[in-house]
């Protein structure tokens, strides 16, 4: 788990202040980044992977409050942990009570002079991930839950977005920390995850800045050749941005889609694909990344 820190704020000074305090205290491992405009935070919550996020309770300016946001959090984030924040936590200890008895809540301290502040958050923060950094048993669980979830789920439309959910979760835990959901580009093709290929891996950076992924919930269906070379052209009008894609699908790929894929090999682009079993490596893999990157190299060399 890769020790990254969110901070939420109403006010810009305060998130950006508890950013530059920490960052002066905590190592280079830890990522930290705060959100302080109502839209950020909401695309951070939903977008971003973060394993403890740093929640102020009382947000005036915003039409929510860190109640919502928490609650938003733990249905959103499995691998996130919550620390609050917050001078005003009498106002809220019914719904502190409830919280708490999800198990994501870590602390809830009162605000102070940063000169006191600072190394008590600190110390929560070092020894939440010390505790925590090593256990793959949680992260391989909860991806385990979503993918059955997604698979189980009868709703179509609600079928298709919690599929996207859980391989947007299962990159995170690769390592990926800014994944999109539905992007339409320049020529209105629709995408249904963007990656930002930002790991600093030789093997990866090969592929571009992003990666394209396009999701496929139907575990009865296979996916024929006609989707391929859809997903294939979408790739392409990417202009060089984006040089290795993903089909993702619980179900099955067609021989023709695999004599697709081999015809197509000699292209610059890469298209590898994902159904149960390449699910199942990564899901109860100890090692994401390296998974990920032997996925690839069997797949291209195969191709």
């Amino acid at each position: 788990m890769k020790r990254s820190i969110l901070i939420i704020d109403d006010v810009r000074e305060q998130a950006v202040g508890l950013q530059k305090g920490l960052g002066k205290i905590l190592s280079y491992e830890y990522d930290l980044r705060s959100a302080y405009e109502e839209e950020d935070i909401l695309e951070n919550i939903q977008n971003r992977y973060f394993s403890l996020a740093i929640v102020d309770l009382r947000m005036d300016k915003f039409s929510f409050d860190g109640i919502e946001l928490i609650k938003k959090i733990i249905e959103t984030n499995p691998f996130a942990k919550i620390l609050i924040i917050s001078a005003f936590k009498g106002e809220y200890l019914l719904q502190l009570k409830d919280l708490f008895l999800t198990g994501k809540i870590i602390d809830v301290l009162d605000k102070e002079d940063y000169e006191t502040w600072l190394p008590k958050i600190s110390n929560i923060i070092e020894t939440y991930h010390f505790k925590n950094i090593n256990s793959t048993d949680e992260i391989n669980n909860a991806l385990l839950e979503y993918y059955s979830n997604a698979k189980n789920e009868t709703d179509t439309y609600t079928k298709g977005e919690k599929f996207e959910h859980f391989v947007s979760l299962l990159f995170q835990s690769i390592g990926y920390n800014s994944i999109s959901k539905r992007v339409i580009d320049k020529s209105l093709n629709e995408v249904d995850l963007i990656v930002r290929n930002e790991i600093k891996d030789p093997f990866l950076n090969k592929f571009g800045k992003y990666i394209l992924i396009e999701c496929k919930n139907k575990p009865k269906d296979k996916v024929d050749k006609n989707t391929f070379i859809i997903f294939s052209n979408k790739l392409k009008h990417t202009n060089g941005l984006a040089e290795l894609g993903i089909i993702a699908t619980t179900g099955y790929l067609t021989r023709n889609t695999y004599l697709e894929a081999i015809r197509e090999s000699s292209d610059v682009r890469k298209i590898i694909f994902l159904s149960n079993l390449e699910f199942e490596r990564l899901i109860m893999s100890f090692n994401k990344l390296e998974t990920f990157k032997n996925i690839i190299d069997e797949q291209v060399k195969d191709n």
